[in-house]
């Protein structure tokens, strides 16, 4: 399967299997999960995913037997091996979410050896989308101390993970893939226990109108978000503003050592962009022209968990900068 899943393929998969399949396997990346997760949630019932899917279906809980559902991941990236949503995308008209405690996987097999026969640029640009739940969901507003703990845990695995993957040392490279690997799980529950933020809060619209890879616009993205995010919290005279900024302090502390200099984590989170998801978001048709689709339907979900209210102004410069 290519692309990110939607409806109408998820349907036709569920109308091709028994009602009495006895486990659903998915193997692949993020969409591939989504996908089988959706379908693993459909075949006893039959039922089309419209009626479940969120702010577009019909509303409904799902309230009818699930299938078994196991996830092998082959990228490190938007942690879905550890998550109760599907999501689901119609270009040009909507990316939303399946969502229900009966959809989590009844296992997930983390292999790393599946990582490595990934294309190095999914591996990258997918890696950095994990990075980016782990960061958002560390500096939501809605953090707790456990989310917290996984997060740091998944930011440390994540630290030196794409160094030691281009090394020329095997054991060296093993480690890495082991630790994006882990990284990447870790952000699926930390995304679901804290939610996310402005990232992810415009990598919705922007995939419901563009077909452009999640992890190239949560790459492209993330430099950005945090420079405004980190600017808007200093003239914001609050705890929680204070915790804040303690915590990208923090962070910036994990990747170099120290803390004495805010604008250098955003350097780094450049770096780790220009080295790892070079690519622009106008190489995928988006251009300051044809954003307001996405500003106009980027104020739910993930962007009420954004650490600090951005305005439209904002969020445009940001997109602008990840061009």
């Amino acid at each position: 399967m290519s692309g990110e899943p939607s409806p109408e393929r998820v349907d036709a998969i569920v109308s091709q299997c028994d009602r009495d399949t006895e486990v659903v396997i998915g193997l692949g990346g993020g969409s591939v999960l989504d996908a089988a997760k959706a379908v693993a949630g459909l075949i006893p019932s039959q039922t089309s995913v419209m009626d479940y899917l969120e702010g577009v279906g019909a509303g409904k809980k799902l309230e009818v037997s699930t299938c078994p559902f196991i996830a092998l991941p082959t990228t490190a990236g938007t942690g879905s091996e550890t998550t109760k949503n599907a999501v689901l995308s119609h270009v040009g008209k909507f990316k939303k979410s399946f969502r229900d405690n009966k959809l989590i996987a009844k296992e997930a097999w983390l292999d790393p050896e599946l990582l490595k026969t990934c294309p190095q640029n999914i591996l990258y640009s997918t890696g950095l989308d994990a990075f980016t739940q782990l960061l958002e969901s560390y500096t939501t507003l809605k953090p707790n101390p456990i989310s917290d703990a996984l997060a740091w845990q998944g930011m440390s695995l994540f630290q030196s993970a794409f160094v030691d993957i281009d090394s020329d040392n095997p054991a060296r490279q093993q480690a890495g893939y082991e630790r994006l690997m882990l990284a990447a799980a870790l952000s699926g529950t930390t995304l679901a226990n804290a939610g996310l933020g402005a990232v992810h809060g415009l990598a919705g619209p922007i995939g419901a109108f563009f077909k452009v890879p999640h992890g190239i616009v949560c790459a492209r993205l993330l430099a950005p978000i945090t420079a405004l995010n980190i600017e808007a919290l200093k003239d914001t005279k609050t705890s929680h503003a204070k915790q804040t900024l303690a915590k990208y302090q923090n962070v910036e502390k994990l990747f170099t050592g120290s803390s004495t200099d805010m604008p250098s984590l955003v350097n780094i989170l450049q770096s780790l962009t220009q080295s790892y998801a070079p690519q622009g978001l106008r190489e995928y048709g988006l251009t300051l022209d044809n954003i307001q689709p996405v500003i106009d339907n980027c104020r739910a979900g993930s962007m009420n968990g954004n650490p600090i209210r951005l305005s439209d102004q904002q969020l445009v410069s940001a997109i602008k900068q990840a061009l």
